[in-house]
């Protein structure tokens, strides 16, 4: 039988199709309070500030109203007779170029490809003299016509006109809405439905503040560029493949015909027309490897097929402003669907276990807390980790679901823990590879084992190279807690660094800081050291990589992390040399185990967030009075089940 939470995804699904049905169905009213729905999400930041400052919420929505009406305004004021004032001057150079092509152009396709053009020049210019000239007179021979569309005219009028109004009582009750939203979600579903909530709402704004940004920073790096490519038309075709930007492939290839066109008819030299080219091939370059990864990095998802298909989907539905709509609403959905994959995913149905009398598959994997493989010999049994050798040059790394608090293995597994920390340690392995080499050989675990032991390695093993390891481990803190907020409470310093005064509990660190600890025994507590000492373990050239290579892989990871809603507050990393003194990264990589990872959404300055890791395993432990010494007791179900979930919800975050 179902329980609530696994209704959970179905309801979404069925409240998803019943909204399309409605959506479709209102499609030609929707359109301004889908616009102002969208607008006042854009502005209720500002209006909260000014509301902060003093300003009632009626009058600070007022003037966020009167601010952004007079910036649109201004600048379709500015643009505009631009825009205008360039269709002139081509108008003007028309018979110019014609004359060009008449004369250069259809002779050079006649010598070379036996093309005969007879098109008669003078014909061409007189007509584009008259209508040119006739285009004041064009008003008056468009007005007979309005009569036909005057009821499409007056509900565009409506809608434009409704915009502003519903923005306003939107934006001026907008906290009074998602309140009230909130207390209608039932209480079972709460957190779930709040995470998703605040999933889209991280997804939506990064997304928004980003991507208007790349469409400035690129509007004004090809207009600017075009210029002192001494393009007349710089400005219009610069604005124009800026703006269209955010459409993938289109605003640059429309830029780039528009552009070795203009520069064609107005250079006539294959010399005129490469500072245009190359202003293209630098701006595409910058805009796909600085600019973009900067401001807007992986924050959407989106396949570019999919980008286009939203376009052309919400233009379909809701015209012009479907089009500013598609990619918000699409990156909005794309998370809700991340959602409703892992519930299903992690739901009786998709494991099959729905049918009481269902068994499952000899295939399944259980708790695995203890491996005993039999084919290769033990080298090393860490809190979590069992090292065999498969060769000289092998080794196989199993992942147990044990679980460690307080520096003790717990005596209950965390189902499914392993394969989790295996996925997101072969997911940074390959997203930090062009930083430093890494261990995985690439063999696949079940090569290297019996038959009948490869249920123990499958989903949760990884095969690697056989490297010395440093007996030194690399921890890099990006924010102030733990043991480092108690010795700065102490004494103004983590791990013997001085730092600024006035820093707060959970605050982010001015830099991230290389704070090195010996390896301990199982069962021992790792002891903190300075650099100096570990100079004198690893030497000063290797000290110096390490620390380097451990600051360079955090704030890589670090930077990415918090574009999937996750603050990584400090790491560990773990190193090797191979037989040429190659240093590479190695055991687990960035997992809860070896990071504090905090929800971006609940990270607050001054208190410790909570953690995707085992914070409740932690917390109960700390409810029962446990002295902190080996034998661990046995963790409660719910504990267990709550564990495995922040896990998962990890995994998915990081690698979608």
């Amino acid at each position: 039988m179902l329980n609530r939470s696994d209704n959970l995804p179905w309801l979404a699904l069925a409240t998803l199709l019943l909204i399309s049905g409605l959506v479709y169905l209102l499609a030609p009213v929707l359109t301004p309070f889908l616009a102002g729905v969208l607008l006042a999400y854009i502005l209720d930041p500002l209006a909260d500030r000014l509301e902060k400052r003093g300003l009632n919420r009626t009058f600070a929505t007022f003037v966020v109203l009167i601010a952004a009406g007079l910036l649109a305004v201004g600048l379709v004021l500015m643009v505009v007779p631009m825009f205008i004032k360039q269709a002139q001057l081509l108008i003007d150079r028309l018979p110019d170029y014609l004359g060009w092509i008449q004369a250069e152009v259809l002779p050079a396709l006649t010598g070379l490809f036996g093309i005969s053009a007879d098109i008669d020049m003078d014909s061409v210019r007189n007509w584009i003299a008259e209508h040119a000239q006739s285009a004041g007179s064009a008003a008056q021979q468009f007005l007979p016509r309005l009569g036909s569309g005057a009821s499409a005219l007056l509900a565009a009028a409506i809608n434009l006109l409704l915009i502003p109004v519903v923005t306003f009582y939107l934006l001026r009750d907008w906290d009074g809405l998602i309140r009230k939203l909130d207390e209608l979600i039932p209480r079972p579903w709460h957190d779930q439905v709040t995470r998703i909530a605040r999933d889209i709402d991280r997804v939506l704004s990064e997304f928004l503040r980003g991507q208007l940004s790349v469409m400035a920073a690129m509007s004004v790096f090809y207009s600017v560029g075009l210029t002192l490519a001494g393009l007349d038309f710089a400005l219009p075709i610069g604005i124009i493949t800026g703006v269209l930007g955010f459409i993938p492939f289109v605003g640059a290839t429309l830029g780039l015909l528009l552009g070795v066109l203009e520069a064609t008819l107005q250079f006539q030299s294959v010399a005129g027309v490469l500072p245009v080219l190359g202003v293209f091939i630098i701006g595409q370059a910058l805009e796909g490897m600085v600019v973009t990864p900067w401001l807007v990095g992986d924050r959407i998802g989106l396949h570019p097929v999919a980008v286009i298909f939203a376009l052309a989907a919400f233009g379909q539905v809701f015209g012009f402003f479907g089009v500013l709509l598609a990619l918000p609403m699409a990156a909005a959905l794309l998370v809700a669907i991340r959602h409703l994959r892992e519930a299903y995913v992690n739901s009786p149905v998709y494991a099959g276990r729905y049918n009481s009398d269902f068994s499952p598959p000899a295939t399944a994997m259980p708790p695995l807390l203890e491996t005993s493989i039999k084919s290769l010999p033990l080298i090393s049994k860490g809190k979590v980790r069992d090292i065999y050798a498969v060769d000289d040059k092998r080794l196989l790394m199993v992942t147990t679901d044990r679980l460690s608090a307080f520096d003790v293995v717990m005596p209950t597994p965390i189902p499914g823990k392993g394969a989790v920390l295996t996925e997101i340690t072969k997911f940074w392995f390959g997203k930090l590879a062009g930083i430093l080499p890494n261990q995985l050989t690439g063999d696949a675990p079940e090569s290297v084992v019996a038959e009948n032991e490869r249920d123990q390695v499958t989903g949760r093993s990884l095969v690697v190279k056989r490297l010395k390891p440093l007996p030194v481990e690399a921890i890099v803190r990006g924010y102030l807690v733990g043991s480092g907020w108690k010795e700065y409470q102490e004494k103004g310093s983590v791990c013997g660094i001085p730092l600024p005064a006035g820093l707060q509990q959970a605050g982010r660190l001015p830099q991230p800081l290389f704070t090195p600890s010996t390896k301990a025994e199982l069962g021992q507590h790792d002891e903190n050291i300075d650099f100096a000492r570990c100079e004198a373990i690893l030497g000063k050239q290797l000290a110096a990589k390490v620390r380097d290579a451990s600051l360079a892989l955090y704030t890589k990871a670090a930077e990415y992390a918090l574009t999937r809603g996750i603050i990584i507050a400090d790491t560990k990393f773990e190193f090797g040399l191979d037989e040429n003194g190659t240093l590479h990264l190695i055991d687990e990589v960035l997992t809860p185990d070896s990071s504090r990872f905090w929800p971006a959404d609940q990270y607050v300055v001054g208190k410790n967030p909570p953690s995707f890791d085992k914070q409740f395993v932690r917390d109960w432990l700390e409810s029962t009075g446990w002295n902190k010494q080996a034998p661990g007791p046995v963790l409660p179900d719910e504990v267990v089940m709550k564990t495995a979930e922040k896990y998962r919800e990890a995994l998915t975050r990081l690698a979608g």
